[in-house]
């Protein structure tokens, strides 16, 4: 990695060195959203958002570890390459800090140490990279300045496998035969409203922010400055994103964000055929789905994944006490160059579904200029971005 930033926001953009999985296969990653839940004695706890008549004992209470404990499980079968995270990483109120500590500094925290580091281990997943994002619980649900910044931060400590080096970033990964890029993009502009609508689910709520509160330099530096500065970070990934996918020369576009796209889903339509995106990862809506090639799906041919069902947060709808149902679990994915199988685990162990998704080609052909003009080139970087560097992977 590059050195620690002095603020979160410096490498935002940044493509981190291309990663080589030189083993064979198959090749898999799993996908995980709205995880980490509240601290108690037993282990983490999924903050609890079901009146108490829907409240299922041995499920609700204990969601996180039983989708850590599938995860587990199948990976001493099924290795994964990474793990991709979609946000909402600590219930209910991010990290219990404040913004602003400088990103050189990795303050100490027992969310980091027992809601995540604690829960997934074992063979297959001690040491296996989390890519990243942020959700709207990681800046504070309500508020803007909990410690968001000290989540990109982490990714400077000491076990390594945390990777979030900016609010939006890309990582290509090269196996044999065929490679994905995978872009990271901060889509809580979604809930970065007016300070006086909706309160309980605004990041720039006046009710819930204190007057003086501020992130410094990096911002939000106020609650009137709050929902311009999530506009604007929006507006340059949207910049950055789009010149990056028209530079890709990977066989795979994935889009990594922790909104859904029925949020914007005009501009994901756009982009989407212009660039052939071909797989979208989301969180955010507290269960699992799949949408692939159903006449339902908006941006069919281009698959998008729902993982909010990771158990940092009760479910939308009650649990089945055996997991048979979509309410919480995790995505596996099996690459390869012409398809992708996406299954879905349920916290007790079912597979709920399985899709198998092609590649989709751009409506323009961007990509192919892109290709010959950077013929012979492992990286795809454009002209700027900054080249830390990082560890192959045996596999």
């Amino acid at each position: 990695l590059p050195p620690a930033p002095k603020r979160a926001t410096a490498y935002n953009g940044i493509h981190l060195d291309s990663v080589c999985i030189r083993a064979m296969g198959p090749h898999y990653a799993y996908v995980i959203g709205d995880w980490g839940g509240e601290l108690s004695e037993d282990g983490p706890r999924p903050a609890n958002m079901r009146r108490e008549q829907g409240f299922v004992e041995g499920v609700d209470n204990r969601a996180q570890l039983r989708v850590a404990a599938q995860m587990r499980e199948r990976a001493k079968m099924r290795n994964p390459d990474y793990i991709i995270n979609a946000g909402d990483n600590f219930y209910p109120s991010g990290l219990d800090l404040r913004c602003g500590t400088p990103a050189d500094r990795v303050l100490a925290t027992k969310q980091f140490d027992q809601v995540f580091e604690h829960v997934y281990t074992g063979h297959g997943l001690d040491g296996k990279p989390w890519l990243s994002v942020l959700g709207n619980h990681d800046y504070g649900g309500n508020v803007y300045n909990s410690g968001w910044d000290q989540q990109i931060a982490y990714t400077w400590g000491p076990n390594g496998r945390w990777i979030l080096p900016g609010q939006y970033w890309r990582q290509t990964i090269h196996y044999p035969g065929f490679s994905l890029d995978y872009f990271f993009l901060d889509s809580n502009v979604f809930s970065a409203l007016e300070p006086g609508t909706d309160p309980d689910h605004n990041i720039c709520s006046r009710k819930h922010n204190a007057p003086t509160a501020t992130c410094g330099e990096e911002g939000p530096k106020g609650v009137e400055d709050c929902p311009s500065w999530f506009r604007d970070l929006w507006s340059s990934q949207q910049a950055w994103l789009e010149d990056a996918l028209a530079k890709s020369v990977a066989d795979w576009q994935v889009i990594v964000t922790h909104f859904p796209p029925t949020w914007g889903m005009a501009y994901w339509k756009k982009i989407s055929e212009e660039h052939g995106i071909d797989l979208f990862i989301s969180g955010h809506t507290r269960s699992q789905a799949v949408h692939n090639l159903e006449d339902s799906n908006p941006l069919r041919p281009t698959a998008w994944i729902v993982s909010g069902g990771g158990g940092g947060i009760t479910s939308d709808g009650p649990p089945d006490p055996e997991g048979r149902d979509d309410q919480y679990g995790f995505f596996e994915l099996t690459l390869s160059k012409k398809l992708i199988e996406i299954q879905a685990i349920s916290h007790g162990g079912q597979q709920r579904s399985i899709a198998f998704l092609e590649p989709r080609q751009p409506a323009t052909n961007s990509r192919t200029s892109a290709a010959s003009s950077q013929y012979g080139s492992t990286q795809g970087q454009r002209s700027g971005d900054v080249e830390p560097k990082l560890d192959d992977i045996a596999g």
